[in-house]
């Protein structure tokens, strides 16, 4: 078509118009005559400094706002900016008309300096609503009737714009989360199976190189596991079902546990699989971690409660089961308060509270109840359990029974005790036997000098009876500290009840009454010591029983025969006869439950300050040490009766000392004796001079060894203590047998760990005298030494 042909007649015109006006896109008109002949004026200006022309572009630029004016514009335009015919030129009102126009006058001097005929602008307003708008601005350069003016089209792009950005967000977000995600993701083309994307997981784990393309889906799998992935990848592909697949990767010669989900999907017309890589070696790892806690838990000793915050269990372990004797179904949703004992205070428990409710881990003991009623200890550690948000959702307790460690602690302390007492006892000893030595010693020789049957005979015989019973006291804490063995002797048994009930009648108040019930004819083989602790035990734990009330304690001592099948179900004892002693109060006696735990070490019903829990055990003890048997028989509220099976022994006793008298021999012969104590060396001294001896006494082991040395031959027998300063009793021995190894030496003791009656022999002593000692001990162990040596006149 011939463009040149078209009539511009006044019909096209008025078509061109109505055009112009009705089009639904803005158009706005600019007669821009002035600024093109100011443009072209500044063009041929020559300037040669850059600051001159900069100002000069500045200038005009400020010019060609007041030179380029509003030529026309369509409805559209008017809509768009908000005006009407009536205002037409008062459009630079409108902000957004205002925005465009600056911004088209801007950019009039670069496109009319460059002779160009048509430009494309961008431009973003803010609407009266403070909403950005977004434009794009078509000009063309129109030349009329000898004016030039601007035709400019205008496209609103904001709902596009919009569009873009929301698009633009969708994917940077998503793009983002497809990167960070700890899973693993790879996207594959599904015709070739070709990887298209993996995010940053994907490549560490798959640990994938370089080009992608290069990678097939299958690749990352053992040649044992690629059908069984095919199998479930191409299943997934042909249905839109939920599963996944626990399978290995294969990496880098490593096995990798992975559980697989894939989903498709079409993407520009290409469908393609998302598989995601769930790594499980932590998962394996955590639940690997918690069956072995759980294991851990399940067999541990010490037992473990789970409560919800309320308190109310949740989960013990078998631990548990075992110390409380508890089954789990038995206090599950209980409350742990049904272990109360009633002997943990009950502030206790609030500080308890307050703590693990704070979210403080609380450690402490309590005095628990079992099942059966049996009291027992525990050391406890409660500690809250929180969840994410900081909130307590369960609390944990461990728990150890230390009652054993108790009693063992108990022991340990009773022990160091009884070593404290041993350690006294052995520090006192030697001077407390050397009194003793000298009151026997002088009461006895008192005794010569008056007639037997007199008051004063019988007075001193008291002394020395007493000052036998202090040094058989004193060698009782010895034996008892250091658990010594016991000396075996034939006696009756009611002598020594008579001697213990003197003391127990002095220690008991006016409203309690001994009696006693006993047969004088019962013997037993014993030691003495041993056989009247039993009975200041067994006494002393019935007057505890009466609790200061008005009551009667009876002691009966009687013969008793004992077939095979009694003494099986008395303690298994031999048949034979026996010596049975009753000891029987009018007590609150002893609850049935506690009757098989009396004999346990450490074992009261009593308060801590009126009993230790020995009384009983170091009975039974000495009993089962003499091959006897004790057994209680118990009422509450109506008393107890312990009874005691000892063997009975032979009627070959000697009842009495025999007093130094007449019928004491004569002896001859020089005896040298040694002791720092005055008091008994002049005790000695008489004794022996009354036998007939030729004594030599001296209070210095030095002076003594001289004298040993210049008159050994003369020298029938050496008599020296122990506890000597400067040289000990056993070293001055031991130097005189290095002068004389046939003169017999006696030692005499309080109390020696280096010597004893077990051991004199081996050390080459010829006798031991124990102190406190009598005149008839004295007589009797010199004699025996010297039986061979001395002629007896």
């Amino acid at each position: 078509m011939d463009l040149n042909r078209i009539k511009t007649d006044e019909k096209t015109e008025t078509l061109y118009r109505d055009a112009f006006l009705q089009a639904d896109l803005p158009v706005l008109i600019l007669d821009i005559t002035d600024a093109v002949d100011k443009c072209a004026t500044m063009q041929r200006v020559d300037i040669r400094n850059i600051d001159h022309y900069l100002a000069l572009e500045l200038s005009l630029k400020n010019e060609l706002f007041s030179t380029v004016k509003l030529c026309s514009l369509n409805h559209a335009a008017l809509q768009l900016f908000g005006l009407d015919k009536k205002n037409l030129y008062s459009g630079r009102d409108s902000q957004i008309f205002q925005n465009m126009y600056e911004r088209i006058v801007q950019l009039l001097p670069n496109l009319l300096f460059k002779q160009k005929g048509h430009f494309v602008t961008r431009c973003d307003v803010l609407n009266t609503r403070k909403e950005k708008n977004h434009f794009n601005v078509y000009g063309d350069i129109v030349y009329s009737n000898n004016k030039t003016y601007l035709y400019s089209q205008i496209i609103d792009i904001t709902q596009q714009k919009k569009f873009e950005n929301i698009a633009t967000s969708f994917i940077e977000k998503y793009y983002l989360l497809l990167k960070s995600i700890d899973d693993s993701i790879l996207l594959i083309d599904v015709n070739t199976g070709i990887v298209l994307e993996a995010n940053d997981s994907a490549i560490k784990l798959l640990d994938i190189k370089n080009n992608l393309k290069k990678y097939n889906h299958d690749n990352f799998y053992h040649q044992n596991d690629v059908d069984k992935y095919l199998k479930f990848y191409n299943e997934k592909i042909n249905s839109n079902n939920n599963e996944f697949l626990e399978i290995n990767i294969y990496i880098n010669n490593k096995f990798i546990p992975v559980k697989i989900s894939i989903y498709t999907s079409v993407v520009d017309n290409q469908l393609v699989a998302l598989i995601i890589f769930t790594e499980m070696s932590n998962k394996f790892k955590m639940e690997e971690g918690r069956r072995l806690l759980a294991t851990a838990v399940d067999q541990a000793a010490e037992s473990v409660i789970i409560t919800d915050v309320n308190g109310y269990i949740e989960y013990v372990n078998p631990a548990f089961e075992e110390i409380s004797g508890y089954t789990f179904s038995e206090v599950i949703g209980k409350n742990p308060k049904l272990l109360k004992s009633g002997e943990t205070p009950s502030y206790q428990y609030k500080l308890m509270w307050n703590e693990i409710t704070q979210g403080r881990v609380w450690r402490g003991t309590f005095t628990n109840k079992k099942k059966n009623g049996a009291i027992y200890c525990e050391e406890a550690t409660v500690s809250p359990v929180k969840d994410y948000n900081g909130r307590i959702i369960h609390y944990v307790a461990v728990k150890r029974d230390i009652t054993q460690h108790l009693i063992l602690e108990k022991q340990i302390r009773q022990s160091q005790k009884m070593q404290a007492i041993g350690m006294l006892a052995g520090g006192i000893a030697h001077d407390f036997n050397n009194i003793l030595t000298a009151i026997l010693g002088y009461a006895e020789l008192s005794q010569l000098q008056c007639d037997k049957g007199t008051i004063l005979h019988s007075n001193i015989d008291e002394i020395v009876r007493a000052a036998e019973r202090a040094g058989q006291l004193v060698d009782q804490i010895l034996k008892f500290s250091r658990q010594g063995s016991k000396e075996l002797e034939s006696f009756k048994m009611s002598t020594i009840i008579k001697e213990a009930s003197k003391l127990l009648r002095a220690s008991f108040s006016a409203n309690v009454e001994l009696i006693l019930e006993i047969r004088d004819d019962v013997h037993v083989k014993a030691d003495p010591t041993q056989v009247h602790q039993i009975i200041m035990n067994l006494c002393t734990n019935a007057y505890q029983a009466l609790e200061g009330d008005v009551g009667k304690i009876v002691i009966r001592l009687f013969r008793k025969s004992l077939s095979p099948t009694e003494g099986v179900e008395i303690g298994r004892l031999q048949p034979g006869n026996y010596a049975c002693m009753q000891v029987k109060d009018t007590g609150k006696g002893i609850p049935q439950e506690y009757l098989q735990r009396i004999f346990e070490p450490y074992f009261s019903t009593k308060k801590m300050p009126e009993g230790t829990g020995l009384g009983l055990s170091v009975v039974h003890g000495i009993v089962n040490d003499h091959r006897g048997a004790i057994v209680v028989e118990s009422t509450p509220g109506r008393g107890s009766c312990f009874t005691v099976y000892l063997p009975e022994a032979e009627k070959n006793v000697t009842e009495l000392r025999e007093p130094l008298g007449q019928k004491a021999l004569t002896f001859t012969g020089n005896i040298l004796v040694v002791d720092d104590e005055q008091p008994i060396l002049d005790f000695l001294v008489q004794i022996l001079q009354h036998m007939g001896f030729n004594v030599q006494a001296s209070r210095s082991s030095q002076e003594a060894y001289e004298f040993f040395c210049s008159e050994w031959a003369t020298i029938d027998l050496v008599i020296t203590d122990m506890g000597m300063p400067g040289i000990t009793g056993l070293k001055l021995a031991q130097m005189m047998k290095k002068v004389d190894q046939q003169t017999p030496i006696v030692l005499c003791t309080g109390f020696s760990e280096q010597v004893t009656r077990e051991n004199y022999m081996k050390l080459g002593l010829a006798g031991y005298i124990a102190k406190p000692f009598t005149a008839e001990s004295l007589s009797r162990e010199v004699a025996r030494v010297l039986a061979k040596n001395i002629s007896a006149v």
